[in-house]
C-alpha cells in the first residue's frame, strides 16, 4: 500500500515530536540528578547535566530502535525462532527476548520456544 504524502507528514511530524520529548524529558532527568548533588563548579555542573542527558537520549534510541520502531512490523516467524535456538545461556536469551518486537514477544510459537529454552538453562 502506497502511503500518501499527507501520511508521511504526519508521521515525520509524530517522531519529530517523540524526539523532542525525549529530549526535554532527557534535560529534566539529567538536570533533577545533579540538583541534588554537591557541585560547586558551574562549569562542571553544566558538563554533567549534558553528560546524563545524551545518556539518556542514547537509552531512548536504543529503546526506540529494539520496541517502538517494531512495533507493526511484519516478522519471519522462522527468522525469531532461529534467533532463539542461537542462544548459549540465559543471559543471551534475555538480550535476544529484549530486541525482540512487542509482536514477536505476543507471538504464542516465540513464547513457547522461549520458554522450553529458558527451562533448559535453569535445570543446569
Amino acid at each position: 500500500m502506497k502511503e500518501n504524502n499527507n501520511d508521511k507528514i504526519i508521521r515525520d511530524a509524530q517522531f519529530r515530536k517523540g524526539l523532542s520529548i525525549a529530549f526535554f524529558n532527557s534535560l529534566n532527568s539529567a538536570i533533577t540528578l545533579v540538583s541534588g548533588r554537591q557541585i560547586a563548579d558551574r562549569e562542571e555542573m553544566l558538563k554533567e547535566v549534558i553528560r546524563l542527558r545524551d545518556f539518556f537520549l542514547e537509552e531512548h534510541k536504543t529503546y526506540y530502535a529494539t520496541v517502538i520502531a517494531n512495533i507493526g512490523q511484519n516478522y519471519d516467524l522462522k527468522e525469531t525462532l532461529k534467533k532463539l535456538d542461537s542462544v548459549k545461556n540465559l543471559e543471551e536469551l534475555k538480550n535476544v527476548w529484549q530486541s525482540l518486537s512487542e509482536d514477536e514477544r505476543h507471538d504464542g510459537e516465540v513464547i513457547k520456544t522461549k520458554n522450553q529454552i529458558k527451562k533448559s538453562y535453569e535445570k543446569n
